[in-house]
């Protein structure tokens, strides 16, 4: 039986494959789009006088309502297997479309920089970035694949935006504590770079590393409260899914360790970023700092930690004669 379950299981991770190459492809094409225009609208002016800063928060949100809906969609997984995965000419022209809202809001983008541009220019650009975001889901899924998901997820799809708004809601509730935990990771960074490296280090008050060759301001971006955040709020909504089949003592008791351990490989990845940028080139730590990249290594990190953990957490039960 558990030989037959397990081809069962092949095939349909087979059948659904391409489904899922194209969600990870629109992830892929999703942090790249924010890390390379990120940097540019962060480092300047406009990001706080044009109110670029509602993305940060909003960004995140997007990423844990997808996250929520592959959990959902994953005990649906037979419905993904009937999903329409052919591709189709209007995926190439919404691909197009997309990459154009996207190169001209570029353009845009360092006309309001060099300026002050009034209401309707911000506006324009604003809604050029959303629609390539948006144009390039399509593109990448496909109408047809997207129709298909609506109508067999559509309760799921709703609980997922519910889920994705809690969430917001308890990033803006817990964000405030960024400034503690950016301390932290400040003064371990500084540590690890003057003790290890035996590179000439220091700290410009409030929270800036000064190195040899350039310094970094450690800010909300590198203190790991948005990881914190995201992995707290898949972790409660696993529980409330699972809640009959945990084992209590075992989830409780992981969570904090689990918290620590992704908030001491935050301090290396930002360790690491800097160590990328000294010796390699300068630009790489200030760009990855301001990107997508700490959702990647969220991400990764949930992906192994649910992959390892999962079984060990669920209770066992007794099977039936």
């Amino acid at each position: 039986m558990a030989t037959k379950h397990s081809n069962t299981s092949k095939i349909n991770l087979k059948a659904a494959q391409p489904l899922l190459i194209r969600c990870a492809a629109f992830l892929v094409i999703f942090i790249l789009e924010t890390g390379l225009i990120g940097p540019k609208i962060i480092s300047s002016k406009i990001f706080a006088r044009d109110h670029f800063t509602i993305y940060g928060g909003l960004g995140k949100a997007l990423i844990f309502t997808a996250i929520a809906f592959s959990v959902l969609a994953y005990r649906k997984f037979n419905a993904l297997t009937k999903l329409s995965n052919k591709w189709e000419r209007s995926n190439i022209v919404y691909l197009v479309f997309a990459l154009a809202c996207y190169i001209a809001g570029w353009v845009c983008v360092d006309k309001l920089i060099g300026s002050n541009k009034d209401f309707w220019f911000v506006l324009l650009i604003h809604l050029l970035l959303v629609a390539s975001v948006v144009l390039f889901g399509i593109g990448t899924l496909g109408i047809t694949v997207i129709r298909g998901l609506y109508k067999s997820y559509k309760k799921d799809i709703l609980i997922s935006l519910l889920v994705g708004a809690g969430f917001y809601v308890l990033l803006l509730a817990v964000y405030s504590l960024w400034t503690l935990l950016s301390a932290i990771v400040l003064h371990s960074v500084r540590w690890l770079l003057a003790n290890i490296n035996n590179i000439k280090v220091s700290v410009l008050p409030p929270r800036t590393l000064l190195l040899s060759r350039f310094g970094i301001t450690v800010a909300e971006y590198c203190s790991g409260i948005e990881s914190i955040a995201l992995f707290s709020g898949l972790y409660a909504f696993i529980g409330v899914l699972d809640w009959a089949k945990l084992n209590k003592k075992k989830f409780f008791g992981i969570f904090v360790p689990a918290l620590l351990v992704l908030f001491l490989l935050n301090i290396l990845r930002v360790y690491l970023l800097i160590l990328g940028g000294y010796y390699i080139n300068e630009h790489i730590a200030f760009s990855l700092f301001h990107t997508y990249a700490g959702m990647v290594f969220f991400i990764l990190y949930a992906a192994v930690f649910w992959a390892a953990s999962y079984k060990w957490i669920i209770s066992s039960k007794p099977e039936k004669a």
